[in-house]
């Protein structure tokens, strides 16, 4: 008889075992829950997308060229007219003519004598009749060119379609033939580019776009720039006249100006460049662009105003005089569509290499050429039409209350300041000016005879000026708290005044240790990593330094997440009563982000940032924007910060208001800050600020500037109210004697002749200032040397 197996009972498990069976059963729900709160709140949030603008690429119309009996542009076919202009087309080139009825002026979109140009050679000769010029980069990153002349209309490479009110030339760029194995006989594509360019009529003007969703990549070239109508509006040799351009407050550049070194040219990119694909180091310091214009005058015959209509975000403004690379005088815009990126391979900087994002940014590349009747002739004639088509379009609104010029001034109240306990660093916060002792500023100030004060409140909350993320509001106790922030608005508004209480929405501080950097930063395409900035290092020049205290390092807050960080600030702020926001970065800030996996491009970003700008007003309060790009106008009760004169480039003769020509009696501004002695002591800048009608901007503490020495404000180290005052009011008293006479008054008029300037506003004033070292006149007033008078009211 078999014995039957017994069965081995199974051992009951360890109380330890069991234990640790438990903690492991919690690491891995932990770490579920973990992943699906990453997951959830960073990898698949898509809250921003609602803020996402997109556009159709038209279909294609039956297109009819008219047959005129006499032609007014000789040569070329009738596309479509309207009651102000005709717009022509050369079907044989693709190029468009422009005919004016108002004035009987044709402007071409390219020199009809490009041939005959004696300071051309033959590659600027194929530029010269081109309406593109494409960059691109092959599959090994190297960079080169092609212009749609010699690559493309000379060998008959393109068609053209009608689409509504105008004309779609499609053009095929490059060899198109395939290349042909010669030992195994495949074949493969060439590298070539289908590029559709696109020309309506609309009013007075003509606009000119590339919708980048017709834009087709062939064989292994990889668009990166692309040059639109270089030659648009171009001034010959023999003309007389200049280029507008928004450098700083504004340049004019003459035609024929004999600066015509092939290295002084004008380039600068609409609303700075991206900090995403910026250098490191900076070698100066520049006034970025803050208008999407530019212009043409031709003395006595016409005015063409540009804007950037869509890819300004994206785009860098270029012009160059006559004689350097040919004979005419250009400006036109340079698309960047995709960009690439610094990539170090093992830590080696020899090993460097450069990669470029997939995919080029699907924007509708968009200029619109305006040109101008009579009434709006020269750059005073472009400041005016753009003033009034942003009226028209609501982002302007006439202020036209009668009061004296606002005194602008910032106090910093909470500051960061490093601490120790028993050798162990730490961030704290102390008060440089309580918000009582603001308000006996702003009382002071009354008593002194100023009405009309713009207080900027800074580092009143998240523990003070470089403060924390703003998800949520903590104001600081020892400034006076909630309370003590109320009663401050509330002496502002009995005296008449306004308080704006600043944050800063994109910049977040190292300081910060909650905020999800890792998570919600803008990153490098390259390395993939987390962008972090900071301060000019002199000794460097690299501007992510932190100088020694760590609070000035800062990160860039995703566009994608910036939505959730308003909305939640916004909510919270509203309760608070305070009358007004100022917005430290939002409204001159565009940043991109370069994550791999979900590229937010700069025109994603300004939409998001709009949408933000949304939310804000909504609550109805007052809305200050530190020196704004011009998509913020439509939100701004006051900007400060805005720059009273342009860059110093060689290339530019002469420096213009155009920036405050435009808003002058919509929106109230201010100067850069002036607290700097040896700047506010320069007779020179009360002319300036007199020209360009700025309020003057100081930055006042109660205690001593020399409390901040060690911290990271350090810079400011002329702020002290009781030694500061005297000459603050004085600078006002005598700026305010002659601005308070153009308050909520437009600048119709402004004139240029020699070192004298004239500044006419819409209720008769009229101002002239002597920059010379002698006597000077304009329009028969004599102007002493270093001075400034006036007439009217």
């Amino acid at each position: 008889m078999k014995k039957t197996k017994e069965k081995k009972k199974k051992r009951p498990l360890s109380v330890k075992a069991r234990i640790l069976l438990g903690i492991l059963g919690l690491a891995v729900c932990f770490a579920l829950v973990y992943v699906s709160w990453y997951l959830i709140r960073f990898r698949f949030y898509r809250g921003y997308k609602k803020y996402l603008k997109d556009y159709e690429y038209e279909q294609a119309t039956a297109l009819n060229l008219g047959n005129e009996t006499v032609s007014s542009v000789p040569g070329y076919k009738l596309v479509c007219e309207n009651e102000y202009l005709k717009l022509y087309t050369d079907t044989a080139t693709s190029y468009i003519a422009v005919y004016d009825k108002r004035s009987g002026e044709i402007t071409y979109s390219n020199p009809l004598d490009a041939d005959s140009d004696t300071k051309a050679n033959p590659t600027n000769k194929n530029f010269l009749k081109s309406t593109l010029l494409v960059y691109y980069y092959n599959s090994k990153v190297s960079s080169t060119y092609m212009d749609n002349y010699s690559k493309c209309i000379k060998l008959g490479q393109f068609d053209y379609e009608g689409i509504n009110n105008g004309i779609r030339y499609l053009y095929k760029i490059g060899n198109t033939e395939p290349i042909v194995d010669k030992d195994t006989g495949e074949t493969s594509e060439n590298t070539y580019f289908e590029i559709p360019l696109e020309f309506r009529l609309d009013g007075d003007s003509v606009v000119a776009s590339i919708p980048a969703k017709g834009i087709k990549e062939h064989g292994n070239g990889f668009i990166y720039r692309i040059h639109m109508l270089r030659t648009m509006g171009a001034a010959g040799a023999e003309d007389e006249g200049y280029i507008v351009v928004p450098n700083g407050s504004g340049s004019l550049i003459h035609f024929n100006n004999g600066k015509n070194s092939s290295s002084n040219t004008y380039s600068q990119y609409i609303y700075e460049i991206d900090p995403m694909v910026a250098t490191y180091t900076s070698m100066e310091y520049t006034k970025g662009v803050r208008l999407p214009i530019y212009g043409f005058y031709f003395e006595n015959r016409k005015t063409i105003l540009a804007e950037v209509e869509a890819g300004a975000t994206v785009s860098v403004l270029n012009a160059q005089v006559s004689g350097s690379v040919n004979s005419y005088n250009t400006c036109f815009p340079i698309f960047c569509i995709r960009n690439t990126d610094n990539l170090v391979m093992f830590g080696n900087s020899k090993d460097d290499t450069y990669i470029m994002e997939e995919n080029f940014y699907d924007i509708n590349y968009t200029v619109r050429y305006h040109f101008l009747d009579k009434e709006h002739e020269g750059y005073v004639g472009i400041a005016g039409y753009y003033r009034e088509k942003l009226e028209k379009e609501g982002k302007l609104t006439r202020n036209t209350e009668k009061k004296d010029l606002p005194f602008y001034y910032d106090i910093i109240s909470g500051v960061k300041e490093t601490g120790h306990i028993l050798g162990v660093q730490y961030l704290h916060s102390f008060s440089m000016t309580t918000f009582d002792q603001a308000a006996q500023i702003a009382q002071d100030l009354d008593k002194n005879g100023i009405s009309n004060q713009i207080m900027n409140l800074q580092g009143w909350f998240n523990g003070g000026y470089y403060h924390d993320a703003p998800h949520d509001i903590r104001i600081l106790g020892k400034l006076g708290g909630r309370s003590g922030l109320e009663k401050l608005n509330d002496t502002m508004e009995s005296l008449g005044g306004k308080l704006y209480a600043d944050v800063a929405f994109q910049k977040v501080s190292f300081a910060d240790k909650h905020y999800p950097y890792n998570f919600e930063s803008s990153r490098y395409y390259g390395g993939g990593y987390v962008a972090a900035f900071g301060l000019l290092d002199p000794s460097s020049l690299r501007n992510t330094s932190s100088l020694g205290y760590s609070e000035t390092r800062y990160n860039l807050l995703s566009p994608k997440f910036l939505n959730r960080y308003v909305d939640s600030f916004v909510k919270k702020f509203k309760k608070i009563d305070v009358g007004g926001i100022s917005l430290r970065d939002l409204g001159n800030t565009l940043s991109s982000d370069k994550l791999r996996i979900n590229i937010t491009d700069r025109e994603q970003a300004l939409n998001i940032v709009l949408g933000q700008f949304d939310t804000i007003s909504g609550m109805g309060k007052k809305i200050m924007v530190d020196n704004a790009n011009a998509y913020a106008f439509g939100y701004c009760d006051d900007i400060i910060n805005v720059p009273y004169k342009d860059n110093d480039y060689f290339v530019c003769d002469e420096t213009i208001p155009l920036y405050q020509m435009i808003i002058h009696g919509y929106i109230d501004y201010s100067s850069d800050l002036l607290n700097d002695e040896n700047v506010y002591n320069s007779n020179e800048l009360y002319l300036y600020l007199i020209e360009t009608g700025s309020a003057p901007h100081f930055n006042f503490t109660w205690n001593s500037s020399s409390d901040m020495k060690e911290t990271g404000l350090n810079r400011f180290y002329s702020t002290t109210y009781e030694t500061m005052k005297d000459d603050a009011i004085g600078i006002y008293n005598k700026l305010n004697e002659v601005l308070k006479n153009v308050s909520g008054e437009m600048i119709i008029d402004h004139q240029i002749n020699g070192d004298c300037r004239m500044v006419e506003y819409s209720n008769g004033v009229k101002i002239y200032v002597n920059y010379g070292l002698t006597e000077g006149e304009i329009n028969g007033v004599k102007i002493p040397s270093k001075s400034y008078t006036w007439e009217g009211k």
